[in-house]
């Protein structure tokens, strides 16, 4: 081995002494430091004290609170759709019990409800809706084990188990509301029409209605909102069923109170079928002749009077004495007299009638390129109905017969006639009228015309020429 070789051994030995040299030194003066030694003190005797109290740890008798219940029925009773609706009076889910165990403080005092079950003993032998005495017990099922349970608190509960069933019921409105006299206090309209009851069968077989109830707190001059009034449901004795196992949808509903100003206006007839202008106050009463309404303050100003009915003119002859009307109501106004009809009585005292017989027709609408003519057989015997004084001066000259053409074809039809009687306000035309007529093509009618022509002008010629062959032979004879 060289020199060199060994120089530079030594030299790597020597390295390797000085770090030893230093590790022992460095280590050697960390136990020396004070607070290193006091931390690591505080580090052994917590791992100490944990062992210990996992091991031999003080026993305790610890309560577990907030724990469900878990009640399984028996698959029979799954299939006839029965499970447990309530506990103690309370819904299932909401439910709790609390369990207390005993065991070391470290242990215990980390369990949660999730560690331990409660369950009924003898729930799987329910195969029929009622109410049942339940034994609660409890057992562990998380991966802490080493403890034991104490007792279960209830021990014992009475569980209803039947059907969950739906019901819809129309909400009924009991609110009580005042308004000054000058108005009027509609009907609430609630936000909703119906409520849905669910809950279990013998429950909620026992509700008969469900009404929302409430008394305004003030006299009202204008319509009202009431917001989230409860919805309560009523036994057969009205008694309020209060079930927690019950729930409605919607819980609560909003009632708007209609508040409307009153008036009274008159009735009056619409007419068809009369003269422009026509006047009845002479002829016609009504009873009842005005009403009690009642609107919104915006609207009330512009009912001024009330149809109660339209009367055809056409169907009424002097020998009538009295009808009855369906009176027609705006909307949005009320009729507080609630009277549906009105009485038409007719005064034909001074009335009189008149037929007439006739012949000219006005043509109005008749389509470009045809003929209308009324059939010779076509003449109308109409009849007039009007004050004695004015029907008596009346002649055919006063009546207008016109048929509307719009829309005919070709070919012989029945058109109706609309006849009036001219400048009068007060006389109509009793009855309803048609006639036949004669509808041709314009050219056709021309055509025909001109062979007509032209057929008298052969016919007039050959007269002629007979007439001069007589005188000739009439001349002849009288030569010889």
């Amino acid at each position: 081995m060289s020199s060199k070789k060994k120089d530079e051994n030594k030299g790597e030995k020597k390295k390797k002494l000085t770090l030893k040299k230093k590790k022992r030194f460095s280590l050697e003066g960390l136990f020396a430091n004070d607070k290193f030694m006091l931390a690591l003190s505080f580090v052994i005797a917590f791992f100490i004290w944990a062992t210990m109290s996992m091991s031999k740890g003080e026993i305790v008798n610890y309560p577990v609170t907030s724990i469900p219940l878990t009640m399984e029925l028996s698959d029979e009773a799954k299939g006839d759709n029965l499970s447990v609706v309530s506990v103690d009076g309370i819904p299932l889910d909401d439910f709790v019990a609390t369990v207390r165990v005993k065991g070391n403080s470290v242990t215990v005092g980390s369990l949660k409800p999730g560690d331990i079950q409660v369950y009924g003993t003898n729930i799987g032998n329910i195969v029929a809706s009622g109410t049942y005495n339940v034994t609660l017990m409890a057992r562990q099922v998380g991966i802490k084990n080493n403890y034991d349970i104490v007792s279960v608190t209830p021990s014992e509960v009475k569980v209803v188990v039947d059907r969950n069933i739906t019901t819809d019921f129309t909400i009924e409105s009991q609110i009580n509301a005042s308004s000054p006299v000058e108005y009027y206090i509609g009907t609430p309209a609630l936000s909703q029409q119906t409520v849905m009851v669910t809950g279990p069968e013998q429950s909620v077989s026992k509700a008969v209605r469900a009404v929302v109830s409430t008394d305004a707190d003030k006299e009202l001059q204008e319509t009202t909102t009431l917001s989230n009034l409860p919805v309560k449901l009523l036994d057969s004795s009205d008694n309020e069923i209060e079930d927690d196992s019950i729930t409605l949808s919607p819980a609560t509903v909003d009632a708007t109170i209609p508040v409307l100003v009153k008036k009274t206006v008159p009735l009056v007839i619409d007419y068809l079928n009369a003269p422009e202008g026509f006047d009845d106050s002479a002829l016609v009463s009504l009873e009842p002749n005005e009403i009690e309404i009642a609107a919104a303050a915006d609207k009330i100003d512009s009912v001024t009077q009330i149809s109660a009915g339209t009367i055809d003119l056409s169907s009424v002859s002097y020998r009538m004495s009295a009808m009855s009307t369906s009176i027609v109501m705006p909307e949005g106004v009320r009729n507080l007299n609630n009277v549906d009809t009105a009485t038409v009585n007719f005064d034909f005292s001074n009335y009189s009638t008149k037929s007439f017989v006739l012949t000219h027709f006005v043509q109005e609408n008749t389509p470009p390129g045809l003929v209308a003519e009324v059939s010779s057989y076509g003449n109308l015997i109409v009849r007039v109905v009007g004050p004695k004084n004015e029907v008596v001066e009346l002649t055919s000259d006063d009546l207008t017969a016109t048929l509307d053409l719009e829309g005919v074809k070709v070919g012989t039809t029945v058109m109706p006639v609309t006849v009036t009687v001219k400048d009068s306000t007060t006389c109509w035309v009793y009855g309803t009228y048609t006639t036949n007529i004669d509808v041709r093509d314009i050219n056709d009618v021309t055509s025909s015309s001109a062979a007509s022509s032209s057929a008298a002008s052969s016919s007039a010629a050959s007269s002629s020429a007979a007439s001069s062959s007589a005188a000739s032979s009439s001349s002849a004879a009288s030569s010889q």
